[in-house]
């Protein structure tokens, strides 16, 4: 009987790990909905990463994902502020780059990132005619 108990409540757990992450997966397809994606591209691009990497990266990995993280808070920032920097966009370009080759994120986390790497180029080539 609490065999039983035990085996109901592991697979209740996991389908709602499930259901968390579809409802996240879709709210983040309606951060990107419309144009209005542009002027919050690095504050999502962030959040993206940190759903992705919580708590999962190793300590060289964890190095790289906080340096990028800090780096778009920082472009973030800039963008609001009507500044734009092309070199740390690069330099999180390149990160995240790595990120969406990482074999051992699911392929969906690594989609993902190869889209929020195609916004980021995107920004980068035309932020000029957005504003």
């Amino acid at each position: 009987m609490m065999r039983g108990f035990l085996t109901t409540g592991v697979m209740v757990a996991a389908l709602a790990t499930t259901l968390v992450a579809q409802d996240w997966y879709h709210d983040r397809d309606q951060r990107f909905q419309g144009e209005e994606w542009r002027s919050h591209v690095f504050t999502n691009v962030r959040t993206d990463m940190e759903h992705i990497y919580s708590g999962a990266a190793a300590d060289k990995e964890r190095t790289r994902l906080v340096k990028t993280e800090e780096e778009l808070t920082k472009l973030q920032g800039d963008l609001e502020r009507g500044h734009f920097d092309n070199g740390i966009l690069n330099d999180v370009i390149d990160s995240i780059r790595k990120s969406s080759n990482d074999q051992r994120l699911n392929e969906r986390d690594r989609e993902v990132l190869a889209d929020d790497l195609v916004r980021l180029k995107d920004y980068q080539d035309h932020h000029n005619h957005w504003h």
